[in-house]
């Protein structure tokens, strides 16, 4: 189980001014590298020095390697929503829901799975229930719930996927399962969910 101090600075807002949202995207795209090791082997300092970025900039916006992780999750997650309504609108057939939502299910599990650093995040975080930390997790879950739920009929729906992802990534990192073996079971899974027109995220 991870835990925080109660006493981190807060994070500022994504910047938006041209030079300091490059230097922001800089710091994600380095923090991927980093994400495929443990969370404690995880620097903001160690990922500022691979991004070029001054540690004093890292630190304003990822006051820790928690928030630098699921800053980072989150821009997957977007990337992952985009490419799941591409997908839909290129194949809208009711029938072709099914084998998406499988799709989108499977690409979350290997995401997990290879970056144990970000699923430390999500699975394993303790944080005070009224730090800014929390709203980030919170923000990052609604969004990977929406994101399946677009494809499985519903918010609630895809809660119960993304939680069976946390459950499978467990399983094969304890041993319990070999890859194949859970990415066969969220298949079949998602198979067993057909979508509705009325639950459907707008």
């Amino acid at each position: 189980m991870l835990q925080l101090p109660n006493d981190l600075v807060s994070m500022e807002a994504a910047p938006t001014t041209p030079r300091l949202a490059e230097r922001y995207g800089m710091m994600l795209d380095a923090a991927a590298e980093f994400a495929r090791l443990e969370y404690p082997e995880v620097e903001v300092s160690a990922v500022a020095e691979r991004a070029a970025v001054s540690v004093s900039t890292a630190y304003r916006y990822f006051p820790s390697a928690a928030h630098l992780l699921l800053a980072l999750h989150r821009r997957q997650l977007i990337e992952l929503r985009e490419r799941t309504a591409k997908r839909s609108r290129s194949s809208a057939s009711r029938e072709a829901r099914p084998r998406q939502l499988a799709g989108a299910a499977v690409e979350l599990l290997q995401m997990r799975l290879s970056q144990p650093a970000v699923n430390s995040c999500l699975d394993e975080l303790v944080v005070p229930a009224d730090h800014e930390l929390g709203r980030l997790i919170g923000e990052v879950d609604e969004l990977s719930w929406s994101v399946l739920g677009r494809l499985a009929g519903g918010a609630a729906r895809g809660k119960s996927i993304v939680l069976m992802v946390s459950g499978l990534v467990a399983a094969i990192r304890t041993g319990r399962l070999l890859p194949y073996e859970a990415e066969q079971q969220l298949k079949d899974a998602c198979a067993l969910l057909e979508p509705t027109t009325t639950a459907r995220l707008a």
